[in-house]
């Protein structure tokens, strides 16, 4: 697949999730390729992969056929991310704790100081959410466990766009994630436990 073709399949992946959890689909409502295509004036192939994509990450669910459904989220779903998330980025901080250097905590402040807001709207919030989970992952330099990472955070993405519907919809609210600096600050003190358990109460807040 070429650069231009990935940057196709990757906008039009982003604009169908986004739908998604803007509620512009409705959860019973079927998806299909040729109303994807005219509304994105593009051929079938990128329609196609982007619609895999989201299959793989079980956003939608494919009815051979006939087209795409949302896949439905329950709070079992949710608490099993969770869990897995927990097991996953608190093993790889543990295991990867000597790359934790003070040159890679100066990168995570600057992203922190970026994104802390005090007023923003819900979905730069937890887009800046998922950016200060996802650099620790790129410090451990493991592709494969980013990925699912990111995957885990697109169920999460939804499930957080249902919790916070009102919230999600309107222009602006006070949040800001306040467990991101603690683990930072604990991390530079040499704390590993105590940076570890902020690390997992960070991830169950949401």
């Amino acid at each position: 697949m070429n650069t231009n073709s990935t940057s196709l399949k990757n906008r039009i992946y982003t604009s169908i999730f986004n739908g998604i959890i803007l509620g512009e689909y409705a959860p019973d409502q079927v998806i299909n390729e040729k109303g994807l295509m005219e509304k994105f004036h593009v051929s079938r192939a990128p329609i196609r992969e982007a619609l895999i994509e989201l299959c793989n990450e079980n956003v939608l669910y494919s009815i051979p056929y006939y087209g795409y459904k949302i896949t439905p989220l329950t709070d079992e779903d949710v608490a099993n991310v969770k869990a897995y998330r927990c097991v996953m980025e608190c093993g790889f901080m543990r295991d990867n704790w000597d790359k934790l250097t003070s040159d890679v905590l100066d990168n995570m402040d600057r992203l922190y100081i970026k994104n802390a807001t005090a007023e923003t709207d819900a979905i730069s919030h937890w887009n800046e959410n998922i950016d200060f989970h996802l650099a620790f992952f790129q410090i451990y330099g493991n592709q494969y466990a980013y990925q699912n990472l990111r995957s885990a955070m697109s169920l999460q993405t939804r499930a957080y766009a249902l919790t916070r519907w009102n919230e999600w919809h309107s222009s602006f609210f006070h949040d800001v994630p306040e467990f991101h600096m603690p683990i930072l600050e604990a991390i530079r003190e040499n704390e590993q436990e105590k940076a570890l358990s902020l690390l997992r109460a960070d991830i169950i807040s949401i």
